[in-house]
């Protein structure tokens, strides 16, 4: 019975905590639109979300945590070697068809996020790249050595040794 119970709770925490990485993974999708948008608004409004969000998922991960440890003990399993995948081939029906398919979709969710937070990153590295280059080719504009010349053209009075980034 206590099983049973600790079961039906860990069901509602892990559905939770499935709804709260959805809840991220519309976050990060904003946040990608923002960044190709260049809306630094909606980017820090995102940042923000992102950090409520991350408070709640440490909350409904140590419930999470608690109720499984629970669960080991009461199985008779060490609580470090135990996961939602034993329990639910440990338990009975209707439980272990209701705990592999949270456990499945909450595993779904996450890979999602972590794709979409992995495509953001390469985004982003992409963005610094571009600004790095135009900062470089900027500077490099507005060196006080360069020389002008009568046919026009820039000649320097030394060699940097950039050809497309900012290093040989």
């Amino acid at each position: 019975m206590k099983t049973d119970l600790l079961i039906i709770e860990l069901l509602r925490v892990i559905g939770r905590e499935s709804e709260i990485y959805r809840s991220m993974l519309a976050v990060i999708e904003k946040e990608r639109k923002a960044a190709v948008q260049s809306d630094l608004t909606v980017l820090n409004i995102a940042a923000e979300e992102k950090e409520d969000i991350l408070v709640n998922l440490g909350i409904v991960e140590e419930q999470r945590t608690r109720l499984v440890t629970e669960m080991a003990e009461t199985l008779g399993y060490p609580p470090r070697e135990i996961t939602i995948t034993m329990i639910s081939q440990v338990v009975g029906e209707p439980f272990a068809g209701r705990l592999r398919r949270a456990g499945n979709d909450l595993s779904t969710v996450l890979n999602s996020v972590k794709d979409a937070n992995h495509s953001n990153k390469q985004l982003f590295a992409h963005s610094i790249e571009l600004l790095r280059g135009s900062f470089n080719l900027l500077s490099e504009l507005t060196r006080s050595d360069t020389v002008y010349h009568r046919t026009g053209n820039i000649q320097r009075t030394y060699q940097t040794g950039n050809c497309v980034k900012g290093e040989i």
